[in-house]
């Protein structure tokens, strides 16, 4: 059944600050079909240790009116690599600066719905330089054991990309994450 999808047709429904939506019509085995898709691109996540402790943030999330604890992350930036996103998401969200960087995994966020890619680093040898949050951006830094993160983070309804970067990281500790 895989076989070549052509995009036939794309339109602009919508544009954002972050997100477009656009409605594509795509051709497969002689048939038509529709999608609406948000592209929205590549954004990294960040997991910063500090010996057993990670460092999250408590951030107010719009879509879900309500305060979700994760991973600083954000979006890449035009002209920027991955590294020096994640580097800029980490200052910003808690003030340390990575002398260190590895990355743990890539990620599509929703493939039924969006283009974005994700990329999760685990930042070490931290040093604080104090933070800069984006004008909006409601932050409360919080340092916990990684297990106890863990517990908090899975224990009610989880954000997606802290959950899979918790736990690979719990995975590398104990000897049990597969060479990328």
């Amino acid at each position: 059944m895989v076989g070549l999808v052509e995009v036939v047709e794309e339109r602009l429904l919508c544009r954002g600050r972050r997100v477009e939506l656009v409605q594509r019509v795509y051709s497969y085995g002689g048939r038509r079909f529709l999608r609406d898709v948000v592209r929205f691109g590549q954004s990294v996540a960040v997991v910063p240790l500090l010996g057993r402790e990670v460092i999250l943030i408590r951030q107010f999330r719009a879509p879900v009116g309500g305060w979700v604890l994760e991973i600083p992350a954000g979006r890449v930036e035009p002209g920027e690599s991955l590294e020096e996103a994640a580097t800029r998401e980490l200052i910003e969200e808690v003030g340390y600066r990575p002398r260190r960087l590895e990355r743990l995994t890539s990620l599509y966020m929703s493939p039924g719905y969006s283009d974005e890619v994700l990329h999760i680093y685990l930042a070490t040898d931290l040093e604080y330089v104090g933070s800069s949050p984006e004008p909006g951006e409601l932050i409360e830094v919080v340092r916990l054991d990684l297990e106890k993160a863990l517990e908090y983070v899975l224990g009610g309804v989880a954000d997606a990309k802290t959950a899979v970067a918790l736990l690979t990281l719990r995975l590398k500790l104990l000897g049990g994450l597969p060479r990328l």
